[in-house]
């Protein structure tokens, strides 16, 4: 749990509504009367150190989930901004607020309450137990749409064909590299581990963009934005997939135990998570056969890690 925000003094709320009034000022000036361009996407994005950082001053400076973001997205972000209670992102000289874990457009600002954090606990180790049962959350895609666009049309123009263990993907191109190192990972995994060598030969079917929702949830699917991979079996052993599924026969669909889920072997899930996709079988909602890039998440989470180790002096 982050601790409360230190009060700034009203000149330092002043001075931080000019600074940010500004930076957005020169950012729409600078975005009309700039070329359209393509931002650069990938590994070297999420890695770039150049984001601009305008201190305002507060607690938000040191917060977790800010710097997940930044490391996350990288160059992608023209500027963070800090000022009383918020941090605002400059995305394409449009700003993005920060508040509380939600990044909202500036129509959805004063609506904070109707969104979910983006942020939640993801475990980094195997999954032993079925996570406890949590609601689907409502969350904002105001970030997503700024960085890839809101429509088919828009997001389409950031997303390209690739081939991924013998099938073929249409993704984001944020997401392309680290797909592609997961793919060596796991044929290369495949030579020595007879597990992972039948899951890739058993693969069925694999896609990746779709424009959906989430079921069960107002919000919209990752899959929308080419930057979720479902990758299904030829069969799944008798062994519970997916909770809707699940829940139809089963009222205690949450506490199935982890035994008899269908799960990718190990090897596959810690390949995923090293380059930025969160596994759907260690969510309350199990989705066994879905991998989401959310670089942001396993970045947040493995600064919790490590701010919980002991301090050996």
């Amino acid at each position: 749990m982050m601790e409360p925000e230190a009060r700034p003094s009203t000149a330092g709320v002043r001075m931080g509504g000019i600074v940010l009034g500004l930076a957005v000022l020169l950012g729409l000036v600078g975005a009309a009367f700039s070329p359209p361009h393509h931002r650069p996407f990938g590994r070297a994005a999420a890695t770039a150190p150049d984001t601009g950082w305008v201190s305002g001053g507060g607690d938000l400076e040191h917060d977790l989930r800010i710097r997940a973001l930044r490391e996350a997205y990288g160059a992608l972000i023209d500027t963070v901004i800090f000022t009383a209670g918020e941090a605002v992102f400059t995305v394409g000289g449009q700003p993005i607020y920060f508040r509380d874990g939600r990044l909202l457009g500036e129509n959805r600002r004063r609506y904070t309450h109707r969104f979910d954090s983006i942020f939640y606990e993801y475990s980094l180790e195997p999954l032993i137990e079925p996570p406890p049962l949590t609601g689907n959350p409502i969350r904002c895609t105001d970030w997503l749409d700024r960085l890839f666009g809101r429509t088919e049309p828009q997001i389409r123009e950031h997303c390209r064909s690739l081939s991924f263990l013998g099938r073929t993907l249409f993704v984001n191109d944020f997401c392309r590299e680290s797909l592609q190192e997961v793919e060596r990972e796991v044929r290369a995994a495949a030579r020595t581990d007879a597990a992972v060598a039948a899951w890739v030969s058993g693969l069925k079917v694999a896609y990746s963009f779709q424009d959906k929702e989430i079921v069960g949830s107002a919000s919209r699917s990752y899959h929308a934005w080419g930057l979720a991979v479902d990758l299904i079996p030829e069969g799944y052993g008798r062994r519970q997939v997916y909770w809707k599924w699940s829940r139809v026969f089963n009222p205690q669909w949450h506490r199935i135990p982890v035994e008899k889920r269908w799960s990718p072997p190990q090897k596959v899930i810690e390949a995923f998570e090293r380059h930025g996709f969160v596994w759907g079988g260690k969510w309350s909602h199990f989705d066994t056969i879905h991998f989401e890039y959310r670089p942001e998440i396993l970045v947040y989470n493995r600064l919790l890690a490590k701010q919980a180790e002991p301090v050996y002096r």
